[in-house]
């Protein structure tokens, strides 16, 4: 073996050896799905099968209109309250969309320290 080598080789296998000593911890917040927006008043939203005709005559145009991706084709129309989700043509899935509050931390600054 060259001398490069074993330089190599033992800065490697150094870097490995002191790698499981560093000091990263994380914290993880979980929010049961029924508390996520307890706060916020309950609003219609599409149900599921519905077609984007039907979507559009009971909710408006959309704000927003992504189009279809992958295989099905996946496509989201964006709504003043909610994102709807489709299938081809039909609902598959409707979310809240999230608007910050006052309390909702934006930087990593005002997390509180341990």
């Amino acid at each position: 073996m060259t001398q490069y080598t074993l330089l190599r080789n033992l800065v490697f296998f150094s870097l490995v050896l002191l790698l499981p000593i560093t000091n990263a911890r994380a914290e993880n917040i979980r929010v049961p799905i029924g508390q996520q927006a307890s706060n916020l008043p309950t609003i219609d939203m599409p149900g599921k099968g519905l077609s984007k005709e039907q979507v559009k005559n009971l909710f408006g145009e959309p704000l927003e209109e992504m189009p279809a991706k992958g295989q099905p084709p996946i496509s989201r129309w964006r709504h003043q309250e909610f994102t709807v989700y489709f299938d081809n043509n039909s609902v598959i899935h409707c979310v809240r969309n999230f608007k910050p509050d006052n309390k909702t931390i934006t930087n990593s600054s005002e997390l509180p320290t341990p």
